[in-house]
């Protein structure tokens, strides 16, 4: 009998062991299997997952994960770089509590009309509605945009960004100052006495909502809010 009953406790720890220890490698490889199905693809990647005590991952619920990658491709958005951080994540039901973190070399993908620009996101917040600050250099501001007045203005010759969120177009003789401006939630034009003329598109698949637009330290920032859970459900 006493040897029934050191054998059933001999059991439960292994058991128990088995929980601790190997919790976290199941969980994170369920969380690669749950991005990969998202639409989640990258050169290299890293994830970590942690709980608090570790066996609740087995029951679906992480305190934190992590995810590292380069050469990212995650339905409209591509980055040279990926970090995020998901707090109070329910790993079934793919949702989580907040998100941190950054997109380097980013390209919101246009999907069709004008081109995306390459760009620094910047997410913090609500993992349904987090605030994501784009912030795009101000010569690939002005390239992009001479680029789509070829075929409006193709004697319009320099651009030059004004704050709080002016352009100035510039060409042989004079110049026109425009406003830029959020079109449609998911585009940057610029508002002209002449009309306003689309630069930069985002796919509206990719679950971004455009909110503002300005011009700080010579370069373009876009602020929006970006639906991460929506990007986790795939």
């Amino acid at each position: 009998m006493r040897g029934c009953f050191f054998v059933l406790l001999l059991g439960a720890a292994l058991l128990a062991g088995i929980a601790w220890f190997a919790a976290k490698p199941l969980a994170e490889a369920v969380i690669g299997g749950a991005l990969a199905a998202s639409g989640y693809r990258a050169g290299s990647s890293t994830i970590t997952a942690t709980a608090d005590p570790p066996p609740r991952l087995l029951l679906g619920h992480a305190d934190r994960i992590s995810v590292t990658g380069t050469d990212v491709v995650w339905r409209g958005l591509r980055a040279d770089r990926l970090a995020l951080t998901l707090s109070d994540v329910d790993l079934l039901g793919r949702t989580a509590g907040s998100v941190k973190g950054s997109l380097d070399g980013a390209e919101l993908d246009s999907g069709s009309g004008p081109p995306a620009m390459p760009a620094s996101v910047r997410l913090v917040g609500p993992a349904d509605a987090a605030v994501a600050t784009i912030t795009v250099p101000g010569e690939t501001v002005k390239a992009t945009i001479l680029g789509a007045l070829k075929n409006v203005n193709a004697s319009v010759t320099d651009v030059r960004l004004v704050a709080p969120d002016r352009v100035r177009l510039s060409w042989a003789g004079g110049s026109i100052d425009g406003q830029l401006v959020v079109a449609n939630d998911h585009a940057l034009g610029i508002a002209t006495p002449l009309g306003t003329v689309s630069v930069m598109g985002i796919d509206p698949s990719l679950p971004l909502q455009l909110t503002s637009v300005s011009v700080a330290d010579g370069a373009l920032r876009l602020q929006g809010l970006l639906d991460v859970e929506s990007l986790l459900r795939g």
